[in-house]
């Protein structure tokens, strides 16, 4: 009888230590899981003025140039340059904004034709934005303006 509460005090230690381990890693997996949570959806505004060419370009060439301020989730601004890529009745718009913690580029989704704001995504990020991600919508689209303005709202996560 001894040598089994000899044992059992043995054991004690490393069930503890096990139970205390997954019990630590619940908790960290749960507070990870939330902040993701919290993360995601983060509020952001792009406002773009740039100039575009006189001609719609099709071949994925440079459409326009200028400067775009982002707010909310994001506080940086920067010059833009929109490569413009159309096949059938799809207009792709590729933003590149060069700010001061990074680039950003949006793809927005201009189906030609039929109204409505188009849906913008972030493809890719670089320095402070690498690994964001992120969606919304082209609320203005005033490309006949000059210069034309721009507004995409959305949310960025990472």
């Amino acid at each position: 009888m001894t040598r089994c509460v000899r044992l059992d005090l043995r054991i004690a230690p490393a069930v503890l230590a096990t139970a205390l381990a997954a019990a630590v890693t619940g908790a960290a997996v749960a507070s990870s899981a939330t902040a993701s949570r919290a993360d995601a959806g983060r509020a952001v505004t792009v406002r773009c003025t740039e100039i575009l060419k006189a001609a719609d370009v099709t071949n994925g060439g440079v459409a326009g140039t200028g400067h775009c301020t982002i707010s909310g989730a994001i506080d940086d601004k920067g010059k833009a340059t929109d490569y413009r890529r159309q096949i059938a009745n799809k207009a792709l718009i590729r933003r590149v904004v060069v700010g001061r913690n990074g680039t950003i580029t949006f793809l927005i989704t201009i189906h030609l034709g039929t109204g409505g704001e188009p849906p913008w995504s972030v493809i890719s990020g670089s320095g402070r934005y690498r690994g964001l991600r992120g969606k919304g919508r082209e609320v203005v689209d005033d490309f006949s303006a000059t210069p034309a303005t721009f507004v995409m709202k959305g949310a960025v996560s990472g």
